[in-house]
């Protein structure tokens, strides 16, 4: 496995396309994490004036599995 620096949420979404071209597990449950990081601190940065630091953990948290379950799990765009 090459050795990656993430830096932004492009270097982040490049870096999860690059695993879905390689890998048939590509989003297992540590992208999971990197995305659910990555887009906690996307809210807490727009939302700070509104949401508490539980409330923004809960939310990227709640809204990832949404995600997964939704649009990555086998058989979710059968729907």
């Amino acid at each position: 496995m090459t050795d990656t620096t993430i830096q932004n949420t492009q270097d982040l979404l490049s870096f999860l396309v690059q695993q879905a071209d390689t890998r048939k597990d590509w989003f297992g449950f540590t992208q999971q994490k990197m995305t659910a990081v990555s887009l906690a601190h996307e809210i807490a940065a727009r939302h700070a004036d509104k949401m508490t630091p539980d409330e923004v953990v809960e939310y990227a948290k709640e809204l990832n599995e949404l995600l997964f379950h939704r649009l990555i799990k086998p058989g979710a765009w059968r729907i």
